[in-house]
């Protein structure tokens, strides 16, 4: 099985969610930067920040 893919998946959530890259980062605990980086494909990111991500996001799905 193809690992996730984060940028999809942080689009899909935020798009769900009504929510922006400033909310999904404020309440993640992540950069905004970073999570520019990551939906735009310009940064693959370490294991913890997939694991962060997901974690988040299936508590708040």
């Amino acid at each position: 099985m193809d690992k996730p893919n984060i940028a999809e998946t942080i689009i899909h959530f935020e798009r769900d969610k009504n929510m922006n890259d400033t909310q999904f980062a404020f309440e993640s605990h992540l950069s905004v930067e970073r999570i520019h980086n990551l939906k735009s494909g310009d940064y693959e990111p370490t294991a913890e920040e997939t694991k962060t991500i997901l974690e988040y996001i299936k508590l708040h799905s």
